[in-house]
């Protein structure tokens, strides 16, 4: 029961997050008041978009990786990962040998490890709404501030003056492209926490 109240309230705030995204006056007021802190920031004059678009995102990344990692029991985590691995190793040694006996017995422990994994999953899920909460505003302002800027185009290796705002797979370009940008920088992220904490 309270997994589903946990599921529906995510579910609302999703809606919530693409309701402000989305609706056109909502999304404004809400930009204009992390204008304040943002524009001075990250602005830089509306010369340079694209590294705007990586260093306002950037902060959503940088939050959600630390409350990441100080949320998630990271020994729990692990020692789940090599049950899996010791049991996917056991489960196909016993479809090999085709012992009947041993098979049944693994798909019960089966089910136990996928409760515990469902368990482990659902304690990160509830991290989710966290992360919305950061990201509906930053990227209310990115979005505005883009539709402000005098040019909102950017050029690549391969193609010069790819519109910000042109859609490709359903997403405009500047998502796809702060998507692009953010990969190594949230590996880079969690490796420097992960170091941290095997040297605590």
């Amino acid at each position: 029961m309270a997994k589903q109240q946990s599921s529906m309230g995510f579910f609302l705030l999703l809606m919530l997050s693409l309701l402000i995204l989305f609706d056109q006056k909502t999304r404004s007021g809400l930009a204009n008041i992390v204008n304040y802190a943002f524009y001075p920031l990250f602005g830089f004059g509306y010369k340079y978009p694209v590294l705007t678009i990586f260093l306002a995102g950037s902060i959503v990344i940088i939050i959600s990786a630390l409350i990441r990692h100080y949320s998630v029991n990271w020994v729990e985590m692990a020692k789940m990962q090599n049950m899996v691995s010791a049991f996917q190793k056991k489960y196909r040694e016993a479809l090999k040998s085709q012992n009947k006996y041993k098979i049944k017995k693994m798909q019960k422990l089966q089910a136990e490890i996928m409760k515990k994994q469902q368990e482990v999953s659902s304690s990160q899920m509830k991290l989710m709404p966290i992360t919305l909460i950061i990201f509906v505003p930053i990227f209310t302002w990115i979005w505005e501030f883009l539709m402000k800027a005098p040019h909102y185009y950017f050029d690549t290796p391969w193609k010069m003056h790819i519109n910000l705002f042109s859609s490709h797979f359903l997403l405009p370009n500047w998502i796809l492209l702060y998507t692009l940008l953010s990969i190594p920088l949230t590996q880079v992220i969690q490796y420097l926490l992960r170091l941290r904490w095997l040297e605590q």
